[in-house]
């Protein structure tokens, strides 16, 4: 049974989710309230049922920790417990440009219309600061990595770096060495071969029919190609 009493306890929970983005702890290893898309699911349910209650600013809150955990299907399932009138009203809906554009792999055109978050005159400022935060930055550009790095054994550097955002390729093998995470994604960045190598794993070297089609491998390599085609004209 939907109990109304517990919206308060659940969206205080959403807004220290959204908190350990940018808050003191910002970083550290063990947040203190990790990201739950159960307990944000079961408030986004009872918005739907004591519309009274619903809370535009932390629904927003909800879709953006969703959002971060791009190629999850989080997004997309809350994106069917949100009323369409809220998702067309900003900032709901750049929330909702931004995971369709990550959805495309469109990645360079997503991470200008991420950005915008932060100028949103409909955007709290708790949204404004967690998109603004390096943990939101970097938590995205990790997802987008490994999906990369399922896709590809080689890629073009320029393609890389317009997925992750990242301004060259000097950058890019800075931010690999200093990343555990990416170092076990990526082999090595050949700056004078213009090339990143990814590390060997199944999904890149037999890449089985069955595997591209769960996961959009095709249309991922055939957005990154044409991004590449269009940036070199």
């Amino acid at each position: 049974v939907a109990d109304p009493t517990t919206v308060t306890q659940l969206e205080s929970y959403v807004r220290a989710e959204v908190n350990a983005l940018y808050g003191p702890t910002a970083g550290g290893a063990e947040p203190s309230h990790p990201y739950n898309f159960e307990a944000n699911r079961a408030l986004t349910k009872l918005y739907q049922f004591f519309p009274h209650l619903a809370d535009e600013s932390c629904t927003a809150l909800v879709l953006l920790l969703a959002l971060l955990e791009y190629p999850s299907t989080d997004f997309l399932a809350l994106s069917y417990l949100v009323p369409e009138r809220v998702q067309e009203r900003e900032p709901c809906a750049t929330l909702k440009r931004c995971s369709d554009l990550l959805e495309q792999s469109q990645f360079g055109t997503f991470w200008v219309t991420f950005r915008e978050l932060v100028i949103n005159d409909s955007a709290s400022e708790e949204l404004k600061m967690a998109t603004a935060s390096p943990a939101a930055v970097a938590k995205i550009r990790m997802n987008v990595l490994g999906l990369l790095g399922m896709t590809y054994k080689v890629a073009p550097i320029g393609a890389v770096l317009s997925a992750l955002d990242v301004k060259d390729a000097a950058a890019l093998r800075d931010y690999v060495n200093g990343d555990a995470a990416a170092k076990k994604i990526v082999e090595n960045v050949d700056v004078d071969g213009g090339k990143v190598v990814f590390t060997s794993r199944e999904e890149n070297t037999k890449k089985s029919r069955v595997f591209k089609e769960a996961v959009g491998l095709d249309a991922i390599s055939a957005a990154l190609a044409k991004g590449v085609h269009t940036s070199g004209q």
